[in-house]
């Protein structure tokens, strides 16, 4: 293998190369025989813990109308739905039972008048919950409904959100003591009543007891909703029987727009390669798309930091992976660049495959990694990362590098150029600083 420096490039450059036409096609066409990864977009990175019923409305009108033929189905409020509004002395709106309820602050008609907008527009509608009992409902000793128990009966004060703010932090639950397994029940009962479809639960990655209390309550809920876990920050191998229960797993911490949220990914994605959860609906989670304007309720936000190499990058990666993609930023002023990896066809026909790929070689910091097709491991995708965010890279790989047979033939096609040749020997590539050569292959059949 050879490798030396070069000066920065723009495109891929890859051998020579035969035109090959690509054709659009919806996530939603290319997943019909097995389970895939969610799709949709997140508040957070948007607007923060204070995105307002406008504003959601905006984003719901431009996923339905420009990406939901894509396969982004789903809306979700992340955290300070519940709030009074921002800074000091907020308070948090709880009902009887002590579980959250939308602030008319944020929320002028309520939560329940978002939820119907979007399922009027075709769209799925999810929320964030935090893992446990909120202080003030557990200072207060509220009933938990349906029982004779009461809060302090059930609550695990020695466990509590080791990052949330008042007033909105929690304790955790004791799934010993009776009621507790009942707070669970009544509490996703009363989100999928006002027609939630999908939680994001924070701070339980690593609680897998809370995790199986709050699965059992989805499961007898009359509501099918897709849940999220959240932060990956302590993921371990060893719970992931409790982490195959829920449809999305975190495996990293808050992931945002820099060369350190590249390189957590790749560390994650490679600790976790072997988790088989895609076989039941469990998929491993690199957290949002932070793509176009975020954080706008900041003094205005700002725009994405990466480079367009950058992206290609990020969203590879989660292609490979068949990592969720929860798009973030603000959707309706998205930039153009963005949006055409979004709906990619390669990108997301490789995501809803729904396998989860693995590295095959390294050499320095050039990472392959591949991803058969489902059922198929004649053909399927490659990516070959640069993870020198310094410098571009000339690098020569055979088939074996790629993880092929080096006795079998394969057509090889470049992604970002829709070229391909046929594939024999070694080829030089030239790799962009952070940047990555995205193939598809496929085996050539003897005659």
């Amino acid at each position: 293998m050879l490798m030396k420096s070069l000066p920065a490039l723009g495109l891929i450059a890859f051998s020579t190369f035969i035109a090959l036409a690509a054709s659009p096609v919806s996530a939603a066409e290319s997943t019909k025989k097995h389970f895939s990864p969610p799709m949709g977009w997140n508040s957070y990175t948007g607007y923060s813990i204070a995105v307002t019923e406008a504003e959601l409305l905006k984003n719901i009108d431009f996923l339905s109308e420009n990406l939901l033929q894509y396969g982004y189905d789903t809306v979700t409020v992340d955290n300070g739905w519940f709030l009074s509004g921002q800074g000091k002395g907020i308070t948090i709106a709880l009902d009887k039972y002590g579980r959250p309820d939308s602030h008319e602050h944020f929320f002028p008609h309520g939560l329940k008048y978002t939820i119907d907008y979007a399922h009027k527009k075709n769209v799925k509608f999810g929320i964030w919950l935090l893992r446990g009992i909120n202080r003030g409902a557990v200072e207060q000793n509220l009933p938990v409904e349906g029982t004779k128990y009461r809060m302090q009966d059930i609550v695990n004060m020695k466990s509590r959100c080791p990052w949330a703010a008042e007033p909105w932090w929690n304790y955790g639950v004791d799934l010993t003591k009776p009621g507790a397994q009942q707070y669970y029940d009544g509490l996703i009962q009363k989100y999928a009543d006002m027609g939630v479809d999908f939680i994001k639960f924070d701070d339980i990655v690593p609680n897998p007891d809370e995790v199986e209390a709050v699965v059992k309550a989805i499961e007898k809920c009359d509501r099918k909703i897709v849940l999220s876990l959240s932060p990956g920050d302590h993921i371990k191998v060893e719970h992931s029987d409790a982490y195959k229960k829920a449809n999305m797993v975190r495996i990293t911490s808050d992931i945002w727009d820099n060369r350190g949220s590249l390189e957590t990914t790749f560390k994650r994605w490679e600790a976790m390669q072997d988790y088989d959860g895609a076989k039941s609906n469990s998929f491993l989670d690199m957290d949002m798309v932070c793509f176009g304007r975020l954080y706008v309720t900041r003094n205005g936000g700002r725009d994405c930091k990466f480079t367009e190499d950058q992206k290609r990058t990020f969203m590879v990666q989660r292609a490979l992976a068949a990592s969720p993609l929860m798009l973030g930023g603000v959707l309706y002023s998205m930039d153009e660049f963005s949006l055409s990896l979004f709906t990619h066809p390669d990108i997301l026909k490789c995501n809803q495959n729904a396998v989860i790929g693995k590295l095959v070689h390294r050499d320095g910091k050039v990472d392959v990694w591949k991803t058969p097709e489902r059922g198929n491991d004649r053909s399927g995708w490659i990516g070959i990362f640069n993870r020198d965010g310094s410098q571009s890279l000339e690098v020569e790989k055979d088939l074996k590098d790629l993880g092929l047979d080096p006795e079998m033939k394969y057509v090889l096609k470049n992604i970002w150029t829709q070229k391909a040749t046929d594939a024999s020997g070694s080829r030089t590539l030239e790799i962009p600083a952070d940047g990555v050569v995205f193939l598809r292959y496929e085996q050539i059949k003897e005659k």
